[in-house]
């Protein structure tokens, strides 16, 4: 079956590298208990635009919120998306904060959010664009309490 039609039981979205200890270990501990588990560098032929319509067939999205989602309009794009799919579609969303204290993220505030605010000042001349990436962190992914793994499941 190709990748474009795959049906995955979670998502990883992460700022950081798929080699990353602690995303490449989150990753090996999904797989190890069975679950097909898509993560931003485990397929090598998935570009964006599919990588986009495989999170819709995803089961849970786990976001790791780091820094870099704070620097990136492309995690921001796919944040945006996977929020969608978790109101159309009941998605699971489990929010996970590395290194991150999560009322940065809750409150667009500290460290995080004076990088947010630079990311989006490059995008003002977008307002709708800019608003749903507000709207997708501050109403939405933030506010979703992380719960325990294996009852989403």
């Amino acid at each position: 079956m190709s990748s474009q039609n795959q049906e995955y039981d979670a998502y990883i979205s992460s700022g950081l590298q798929f080699l990353h200890p602690f995303i490449s270990g989150l990753y090996d501990a999904l797989k190890s208990v069975g679950l097909h588990v898509l993560a931003d560098g485990t397929e090598p032929k998935i570009n964006k635009l599919l990588l986009s319509g495989a999170i819709e067939r995803c089961r849970v999205s786990i976001i790791v919120f780091t820094i870099a989602y704070a620097e990136s309009t492309l995690y921001l794009q796919e944040l945006v998306k996977i929020m969608e799919c978790h109101r159309r579609k009941d998605q699971k969303v489990v929010p996970v904060f590395y290194c991150l204290d999560p009322s940065q993220v809750c409150n667009l505030s500290g460290y995080f959010g004076e990088i947010l605010s630079r990311t989006l000042q490059g995008i003002s001349r977008d307002e709708h664009r800019m608003l749903s990436y507000e709207a997708a962190l501050l109403q939405q992914a933030a506010s979703i309490l992380p719960r325990f793994l294996p009852d989403i499941w």
